[in-house]
């Protein structure tokens, strides 16, 4: 079972504003539960953010997006 966490204890461990989190929760870039993935997943899109400059449009998509990868990752994983 993976670890939740706070909203407090979420902006500690990646660094992020609590405001700017609750904005990727508004947006649909991250889900309510805060856990490990989505720790993974803020240090994913922030990196993207910080180097490619992206709006929360661009975010959102890249979000969807690494979803599907992971949708498709678990889909190969049971296969074998």
């Amino acid at each position: 079972m993976s670890q939740t966490y706070t909203l407090e204890v979420l902006a500690q461990l990646t660094g992020l504003s609590t405001q700017l989190l609750v904005s990727y929760q508004e947006h649909g870039i991250i889900q309510p539960q805060y856990d490990d993935d989505t720790v993974r997943r803020l240090r994913r899109i922030e990196h993207l953010r910080e180097s490619c400059e992206m709006n929360f449009e661009g975010m959102c998509l890249v979000a969807r997006l690494l979803d599907e990868v992971e949708h498709l990752r678990e889909e190969l994983r049971q296969r074998r």
